[in-house]
């Protein structure tokens, strides 16, 4: 009984350090298709990565191993369905789906929590469904990242307008990335009503960078930008602005230590006294 014991703890032990080994780095099963996600380095919170519309994670190549090292945390970087390395979802798109799929990874992985969420652009989206109904969100960072307020009605028409009339083009010249990023495009009045009716928890802690030279096309549009941005800061005194003069759209790589050092501000805030 002994001997079958200590089998059975030792079969559990290779088991559980399979499960943890597929993510630094591989391929972890979410339902159906595989997600490739990392997991690196050690203490809490544990900073979670979130890349924008048709990125991977390369996007966060230049700050990744800097907050790790630097803030003395563990880090997640992954791909969404269909991009980089990972697999894409079968079915219709729902961006409900992402947020499963990425809690359902973590879980697979071993990292409950506290976490720290790091959002670019169409990721906002994702760490607000998920930041909503997740007690293991602890904070987050958005750079540049997309806020359901100014996704109303009118602006959505306008970016399907733009882009709608490029699906044939881009199927044509980026097959692979068309068949992700155009249902995602197709799903954009549903995901912004579905996110603008979901508010992030006022009491949670947030820091939002917003590029100077950000994604809008007119004066109007960067106007009406601007103020959702401000209002959602004023909203709540856990909130802070970030302004990056000088900054494209992807900050992390036009001003990355504006990100380091907003992560590692974010990481003292929510870590234990």
């Amino acid at each position: 009984m002994k001997h079958m014991r200590i089998g059975l703890l030792a079969l559990l032990l290779m088991a559980a350090t399979s499960a943890y080994a597929t993510c630094a780095p591989g391929l972890v099963d979410v339902g159906g298709y595989r997600l490739w996600m990392q997991v690196a380095g050690k203490g809490e919170p544990t900073v979670v990565f979130e890349s924008g519309g048709g990125n991977d994670s390369t996007t966060w190549a230049s700050v990744e191993p800097q907050i790790r090292t630097q803030a003395g945390v563990r880090t997640v970087v992954y791909d969404r369905a269909g991009l980089g390395k990972s697999e894409p979802a079968p079915g219709p798109y729902a961006i409900d789906h992402e947020v499963q799929a990425l809690e359902r990874a973590l879980h697979k992985c071993g990292v409950r929590g506290p976490l720290v969420l790091v959002s670019h652009s169409y990721g906002g989206f994702v760490s607000t469904l998920m930041a909503a109904d997740d007690p293991h969100v602890v904070g987050m960072v958005l750079v540049d990242a997309n806020l359901g307020s100014f996704f109303d009605k009118a602006e959505v028409d306008s970016i399907l307008a733009k882009y709608t009339p490029q699906f044939d083009a881009f199927r044509k010249a980026k097959p692979q990335l068309a068949s992700v990023m155009i249902p995602l495009m197709e799903a954009y009045p549903d995901t912004a009503k579905r996110v603008r009716a979901v508010p992030v928890p006022p009491a949670l802690a947030v820091i939002d960078i917003v590029a100077e030279k950000t994604w809008a096309d007119t004066p109007e549009e960067l106007a009406a930008m601007r103020r959702a941005h401000a209002d959602f800061v004023a909203a709540s005194a856990a909130r802070e602005a970030v302004f990056a003069d000088g900054s494209g759209h992807y900050v992390m790589r036009d001003r990355p230590q504006i990100v380091i050092d907003a992560v590692e501000r974010m990481v003292k805030k929510v870590s234990p006294r």
